[in-house]
């Protein structure tokens, strides 16, 4: 009976500790009243972390004590950035300036909180000047005698002007005096600020930190920093783009030497995180007319020490369907960047696979060879090698044809995000000749697909998007093109509401359909 006794007890401390963890409600409403209402308020709401509590809150009185005091300097810095020097913010918690209450006396809870801003008047330049700058240098606009003091314009153009130093090979530019002064009385702000442009530098070597299984001679090939040439931001964010591109890094950081090299060189170390060499992906979807659809797909990051990409990849489609049969693809690729040039990419890559439609079963092989290039930050070009063999079987007998074929790809992209875009084009272009053997024809396939988004809306919240799709043959007619290479309608990506490849064209012979 004592140890029930005992563990009676206790069960009920642990009850009477679990409630007394949970957290009651800490707050009923938030005031938030801005002096002239308007757009002013619209503005400093949306960075206020009480303004979204005006219903009520379940946090706890520390929490919410603690948001109540960092509201200040919220609320401060947005008002620094409209121009406004000289506001009066007070946030009472339950009648009590939340400045001013201590941390170790947090009140238990917390009711009500009011937050009131008088924004005061809008501060203009007196004085608004920036030097030295190199010749053909910009300023913002809002950086004038007369216009709104924002904290937010003065930023930008220091940094601006730091910039516009560093383009023109001076790593070391900044800030050399800064002298900035609000008079309330005229409700002026004088902005006064020198840089110091330092030397002229030209890059230094290359140092790799953090290289566990990638060679750090590869590394240094494949980031092709120009060492001796003149410091330029434009090449420190290629050598990063190339890095990051090859999949091998799960971080790619540059960082500037502290101090100049000797001969008015800066060193620049790369700091790397390498990825797991080895990946694997598992996908499945099921759809009512398509039936179940599998993936798998290995891939290994770095093979041979040099940041080389291996794909191993498996899927099979229609699982289930009683019209047409099994389809699956077996494929393998390697990858192998900075061949030839650091910007150039060398691929090989092996294609099976088999369609099964209900009159007809096409076994098709592919050899690819290719070599990508990285023009620009927006323009990729593609160019390449391939032989295919296909045999297809039809209830009229069998057909095959092989192709030597030379595919071109021209790729633009200047979406702000490649996700979800709201602004910029998506444009590729495609041509490839293809030299027909046995049934196969020659001739060339063209195709051509342009997507275009822009925001109609302040926070892009409404974006509007086209898309034009072009394709042709040329010389090839349809029974000697390869099957691959025809053009296929129905599905979601063309004629919606028809099943995928349900739409086509019969080629007539004698007077029957082919």
């Amino acid at each position: 009976m004592t140890g029930c006794s005992n563990w009676h007890r206790r069960f009920l401390v642990s009850m009477f500790m679990g409630c007394a963890a949970v957290p009651a409600a800490a707050l009923d409403a938030v005031q938030f009243d801005v002096r002239g209402g308007g757009d002013l308020a619209d503005d400093l709401r949306s960075v206020s972390k009480l303004a979204p509590m005006a219903r009520g809150s379940s946090r706890s009185a520390q929490d919410v004590l603690g948001l109540a005091k960092a509201e200040y300097a919220l609320l401060l810095e947005k008002l620094y950035t409209l121009g406004r020097y000289g506001a009066v913010i007070s946030i009472q918690v339950d009648g009590r300036e939340a400045a001013d209450i201590a941390p170790l006396s947090l009140p238990e809870t917390i009711s009500n909180i009011a937050v009131s801003v008088d924004p005061g008047p809008e501060f203009v330049f007196s004085k608004a000047s920036i030097a030295p700058l190199p010749r053909g240098a910009e300023v913002p606009e809002g950086f004038v005698l007369g216009a709104q003091a924002s904290s937010a314009v003065i930023v930008e153009t220091t940094a601006q002007g730091i910039e516009e130093w560093r383009m023109r090979g001076h790593a070391k530019a900044a800030v050399a005096q800064n002298n900035l002064s609000a008079n309330h009385n005229t409700q002026t702000v004088v902005a006064d600020i020198t840089l110091d442009q330092g030397p002229r530098l030209r890059f230094g070597p290359l140092t790799v930190s953090g290289a566990r299984n990638v060679r750090v001679e590869r590394i240094q090939a494949i980031a092709a920093l120009p060492v001796g040439e003149v410091f330029a931001p434009e090449d420190l964010a290629r050598v990063h783009n190339r890095l990051r591109r090859t999949g091998a890094f799960r971080s790619v950081v540059l960082e500037e030497a502290d101090h100049v090299g000797p001969g008015g060189t800066l060193g620049i170390t790369a700091v790397l995180v390498e990825e797991r060499p080895r990946r694997l992906a598992v996908a499945a979807n099921l759809a009512s007319l398509e039936g179940l659809s599998l993936g798998v797909s290995g891939t290994h990051r770095n093979l041979l020490g040099g940041a080389e990409r291996v794909i191993l990849a498996a899927n099979a489609t229609q699982l289930g369907v009683d019209t047409g049969g099994l389809d699956y693809t077996l494929s393998a690729k390697f990858e192998r960047p900075a061949t030839f040039t650091p910007d150039t990419t060398f691929a090989l890559g092996i294609e099976f696979d088999r369609e099964r439609n209900v009159q007809s079963t096409t076994d098709s092989l592919q050899f690819n060879a290719s070599l990508t290039n990285y023009i620009s930050d927006t323009l990729t070009g593609t160019s390449g090698l391939s032989y295919g063999i296909s045999r297809a079987e039809h209830p009229s007998g069998s057909s095959s044809c092989r192709t030597l074929s030379f595919p071109f790809n021209f790729s633009w992209d200047t979406r702000n995000f490649k996700k979800s875009a709201s602004d910029g084009v998506f444009m590729t272009a495609d041509i490839k000749p293809f030299v027909g053997f046995g049934a196969a024809e020659n001739g060339a396939r063209i195709a051509f697909d342009a997507r275009g988004y822009k925001g109609v809306t302040p926070k892009d919240t409404l974006v509007l998007a086209a898309r034009v799709q072009l394709g042709m043959i040329v010389s090839a007619g349809l029974a000697g093109t390869p099957r691959d290479d025809l053009f296929y309608s129905g599905g979601p990506a063309t004629v919606r509401g028809h099943p995928y490849k349900s739409l086509g064209v019969q080629e007539l012979r004698d007077g029957n359909g082919d």
